[in-house]
């Protein structure tokens, strides 16, 4: 990792730990990184801190801008030059306290960290490096890199077609709901992603997300496996902002397709049979469920939906009181998803909906 920005506090007295508290969460070293990222660096900072002033009593608090292959994040570093730590281990040890306190601050700060050093100098004092990291490299870069073009949100196959629809929160130009749709002729892959928050930082990840499934779906040896997917995008999606992500895997020859979804993302057929996607509490990128794949079978002129929280879970109702066998025809499925959006999508959030007919 490079260095290429820096902020230094000289800690003395609890009102310049106050101050550097404050000023690391709002410090411009931090672009790019969303308000929950921004509390837990100051919380880092004021743990840091606390311990300085009651062991060394003054100290100093760096931050360092980082840019690197994990993506851009921050380091942030506590010197002083008191008692130092007779046992490192034991200190990280929680509620282990030489203070007489509960003892959870280098164990709470060992657990936030992506990286987490401790230095104790030979003379006494010591050194904590501590590295948080955010928009990994799923997400492209926010600091001047131009965007790739927006993937098609829509497809269609021998039998089937799709449309979509997304819509960013009102009064801001970028959203992090977004759809994939992957045709590889033996599967079909739809994906709906909704991004923890909203804007630029959301629609990057959103939009790195969707990359992925195209490029591993696409290549996959094991396109039936969609737990094995969901759980390698988790993996790839550690220290981002997190998501919610709804997969299905169409089989069209078999007229089946297989369901699993982590957070707040849902989906429904609407048909000759009825079916509910079931979404394990969970965010991609920070806690990953115990995964539980539904498997069911499509018959000609069935609707099928996926669609972000940003539209009710009522959406479905909606969708089977319209869908008329005399009528549903006639709406293609990329009208009918911006319907759904324009009459129903919440006004405080961004909102996705993929629609697929089913061989009409």
């Amino acid at each position: 990792m490079i260095a290429v920005d820096a902020e230094r506090f000289e800690i003395a007295r609890p009102l310049d730990l106050q101050l550097a508290v404050l000023r690391s969460q709002r410090s411009a070293l931090l672009r790019g990184a969303s308000d929950l990222e921004r509390s837990v660096v100051a919380t880092i900072v004021s743990e840091l801190g606390s311990n300085m002033l009651k062991y060394a009593e003054r100290g100093t608090v760096e931050l360092e801008r980082l840019r690197s292959g994990d993506g851009p994040g921050v380091q942030i570093t506590a010197r002083d030059a008191g008692p130092g730590i007779a046992d490192v281990a034991l200190a990280l040890t929680d509620h282990f306290s030489s203070g007489r306190t509960l003892g959870l601050g280098l164990p709470g700060v060992r657990r936030m960290a992506d990286e987490f050093e401790i230095v104790p100098s030979p003379g006494g004092g010591t050194t904590v490096h501590v590295r948080k990291r955010w928009l990994a490299p799923l997400a492209p870069a926010l600091e001047g890199e131009p965007e790739a073009p927006e993937p098609p949100l829509a497809g269609s196959g021998d039998g089937w077609s799709t449309g979509a629809a997304v819509r960013p929160r009102p009064g801001q130009r970028l959203g992090g709901d977004h759809v994939a749709v992957v045709d590889r002729g033996d599967r079909v892959l739809l994906g709906i992603v909704d991004a923890s928050g909203h804007g630029p930082a959301a629609h990057a990840l959103a939009r790195g997300i969707v990359r992925h499934l195209r490029e591993r779906f696409s290549t996959s040896t094991a396109p039936d496996d969609v737990a094995g997917l969901a759980h390698a995008l988790h993996r790839e999606c550690v220290g981002t902002i997190g998501a919610a992500v709804g997969l299905a895997v169409l089989d069209p020859e078999r007229d089946a397709f297989q369901y699993l979804a982590v957070g707040n993302v849902r989906a429904a057929v609407v048909g000759a049979q009825r079916f509910v996607g079931v979404s394990r509490d969970g965010v991609l990128g920070r806690r990953w469920p115990t995964p539980f794949v539904q498997r069911a079978t499509l018959r000609p002129g069935d609707l099928m939906l996926l669609w972000t929280d940003g539209l009710p879970s009522t959406l479905v109702g909606s969708v089977a009181a319209a869908a008329r066998p005399s009528t549903v025809g006639a709406v293609a499925p990329d009208a009918l998803a911006e319907r759904l959006v324009a009459a129903h999508a919440k006004p405080l959030d961004d909102a996705a909906c993929l629609v697929v007919r089913w061989r009409p």
